[in-house]
């Protein structure tokens, strides 16, 4: 991903008809409101590994608060880019946990002004980079080594895409992320982006 230098944070685009499809097809229902969340895109963010599967607890296709669980299980690499330092030890909250890999600048890039709300976040299963530099990442030989289960307290689930187009750049880049809601003195925010050649959203799901 390369940015624009000239621009200190990514530029925000117009994606309302992206987000209501993908809200639309996902849920089989038609868009009943439209929520305005105070927080905006990172300007930067650590691409640590793949994402292997990632859940979440949805509504769709039942009626609205009745909800089941779903696990996307990648079925091609997907990428995973974590807001820097956001990793952490479970059982010491205090302690970051130890990540490798290039911190990407979202500096220029055309995010969506728009997304579509897939769920409840339930858990994401990542493989972290282990070895190497931050330049040069590198997996463990081992395919068990850097696996991990990532929870976000109050983590929701959204799916938009990057919008290229609007720069004349190259076709849209769907992909999904974890973020919070504003809640007391929080302000909520992404968190977590998840994106692949093949990541996509439609009726039956998250697919690639």
């Amino acid at each position: 991903m390369r940015s624009n230098r000239s621009a200190a944070r990514p530029l925000v685009i117009d994606a309302e008809s992206i987000g209501r499809k993908y809200r639309e097809t996902f849920t089989d229902k038609p868009v009943r409101e439209k929520v305005e969340l105070p927080f905006s895109w990172p300007s930067r963010m650590q691409h640590v590994g793949d994402s292997l599967a990632v859940a979440y607890a949805s509504d769709k296709w039942k009626k609205d608060g009745d909800y089941d669980l779903y696990k996307h299980i990648a079925e091609s690499p997907n990428r995973v880019l974590v807001v820097p330092g956001f990793l952490h030890s479970y059982d010491r909250q205090d302690r970051r946990w130890p990540t490798v890999g290039p911190t990407v600048s979202y500096a220029g890039v055309p995010m969506p002004k728009h997304f579509a709300v897939l769920g409840l976040f339930e858990e994401a299963n990542l493989r972290l980079y282990t070895g190497g530099t931050d330049r040069e990442p590198r997996f463990s030989a081992k395919k068990d080594d850097g696996v991990v289960k990532v929870l976000v307290r109050h983590g929701m689930l959204g799916a938009s895409k990057i919008r290229w187009s609007a720069r004349g750049q190259r076709k849209d880049q769907p992909f999904i992320f974890v973020y919070t809601e504003p809640k007391g003195s929080d302000r909520g925010g992404v968190v977590m982006i998840i994106e692949g050649d093949e990541l996509d959203v439609e009726k039956d799901g998250i697919v690639g």
